[in-house]
């Protein structure tokens, strides 16, 4: 019986190697710290590590008062992938980026200002973190202001080209400034495209924001088709 069970083992490894191919990659432990207080810990690739370095540099770059610091806690750790099954836990879904957008003054739209965002949101513990900002700098058709705000819901979806594209909806914690004052204690709907890395490959990265909730839990609105491309910046959308 015991040289049955043995062979029996033998078998289901022989089967399951063939079935699933190995590959091996490497994998590098962050830690992302931000001046909200709020930490992000993950396990990346090389690749997502590039994205990250470009994403938290242009959130440091962007005029909304977050800033970020990227640091690898440990050195990169080999992983084993069985298939599309990996050897070793990876980290859940995130945003994390910042740009400027060049958007229409009102009430015709017939000219424009630029803006900028900044966005990190992550699920850490169960809960949903981050925050969520945007900055009108002096001198542009409408009041200089800033908004500041918390995710409540967070929604990913995967696509062919770079990372996904997310939907999230914030609450609007702060303001400054005549132009963002009305949005004071409301919800507001978010829209990010990750199109690769340094701010998109064929296409750059878009992004939208709404003075109402969006469609999250459920992907849609802000709808893709009206996002705005960003300009400067760099997101990174991970499912």
């Amino acid at each position: 019986m015991k040289r049955a069970l043995i062979g029996l083992v033998a078998v289901f490894g022989f089967t399951l190697g063939t079935a699933l191919p190995a590959s091996a990659g490497i994998e590098t432990p962050i830690r992302i710290d931000c001046s909200d207080g709020d930490s992000i810990d993950l396990t990346v690739d090389l690749d997502t590590l590039t994205a990250l370095t470009s994403s938290v540099a242009a959130i440091n770059q962007s005029d909304t008062d977050l800033t970020c610091t990227l640091v690898q806690v440990s050195a990169p750790l080999p992983v084993v992938t069985f298939g599309s099954v990996a050897a070793a836990a990876t980290s859940g879904g995130y945003v994390i980026g910042a740009g400027t957008v060049e958007v229409g003054c009102p009430p015709d739209f017939s000219t424009t200002f630029v803006g900028s965002f900044s966005v990190k949101m992550h699920t850490k513990n169960g809960t949903l973190r981050g925050s969520a900002n945007l900055s009108v700098p002096s001198g542009a058709c409408v009041p200089a202001g800033k908004l500041y705000s918390k995710p409540t819901c967070l929604v990913i979806s995967p696509t062919t080209l770079g990372g996904g594209r997310a939907w999230a909806n914030s609450f609007v914690t702060s303001t400054s400034g005549s132009y963002f004052a009305s949005e004071l204690g409301k919800t507001i709907g978010w829209g990010f495209e990750d199109n690769g890395p340094n701010g998109g490959t064929l296409t750059k990265d878009r992004w939208r924001v709404e003075e109402k909730p969006g469609s999250c839990p459920v992907p849609g609105d802000p709808r893709p088709d009206e996002f705005y491309t960003v300009m400067t910046g760099d997101l990174t959308v991970r499912p």
